[in-house]
């Protein structure tokens, strides 16, 4: 902050006021799995500032001039509190905590949804092809009841290829038209044992680290079988935990 005072002559002059930093947006308290990479940052504001990041309050992790801590192959034992100290020569302001949760991997992968919606009680059937030649090569892929909400088939072919197109049909004639949607859906592997069951919920990355939902409880009819969170598309980014029922 500048300011004016004056000589013992009465000229003018720059008087400095240090002005300590503030802070505007703390950071965030997330999830993530163990291996991936966490990013904290701290939006503050005041000259000359620089960074202390601790971790539970009392381990130091780095002094820098740059608000950001990047945390790369995180680990279990990196779960915690986060706080972000910014100083200058003015002063010194501190973070709340962000809770940093550290959970499990469980396996999953986006697959192809075909959202098929059309009269209730009608059989479809999908086909795919991968290219949209006028004599395309038409695949099954599967069939859908209707029940009068929309039902998904989904492609699970291992590895996709570029680009793959869809369509729906039914023998005769229709009395309403299917419409298509396509949503990429998350498809999470359950392993455990036949004649068991497994809870599966789910968590957002940003926001409270005690906030699960749950899904399904999915009885096991494999060692291993994909459920497919058709809840999942347009919502911010998920994580799961699996809980052995």
């Amino acid at each position: 902050m500048w300011g004016w005072g004056t000589t013992f002559g009465g000229r003018p002059t720059a008087r400095w006021t240090p002005t300590p930093p503030t802070i505007q947006t703390p950071p965030q308290t997330q999830t993530a799995e163990a291996g991936s990479a966490v990013d904290l940052r701290v939006q503050a504001s005041g000259p000359w500032i620089s960074c202390l990041w601790y971790l539970n309050h009392a381990h130091l992790l780095i002094c820098s001039t740059s608000c950001e801590l990047e945390l790369t192959n995180v680990q279990f034992s990196q779960a915690g509190a986060y706080t972000a100290v910014i100083t200058n020569f003015a002063g010194a302001v501190t973070s709340s905590p962000a809770m940093l949760q550290v959970i499990a991997v469980v396996e999953r992968r986006p697959v192809p949804g075909v959202k098929v919606t059309g009269e209730t009680a009608s059989l479809w059937n999908v086909d795919y092809a991968n290219s949209p030649s006028p004599t395309p090569n038409w695949t099954p892929l599967g069939s859908v009841s209707l029940t009068g909400t929309p039902q998904y088939c989904f492609d699970v072919t291992l590895p996709l290829p570029p680009q793959r197109f869809y369509r729906a049909w039914q023998t005769g004639t229709p009395g309403v038209g299917p419409s298509l949607d396509l949503h990429l859906v998350p498809a999470i592997t359950l392993p455990g044992s036949i004649g068991g069951s497994v809870r599966l919920d789910y968590i957002k990355q940003f926001g409270p680290t005690d906030a699960w939902v749950t899904l399904a409880t999915v009885p096991l009819t494999n060692t291993s079988q994909l459920y497919f969170d058709i809840s999942a598309p347009g919502q911010p980014p998920r994580l799961y935990r699996l809980v052995p029922q």
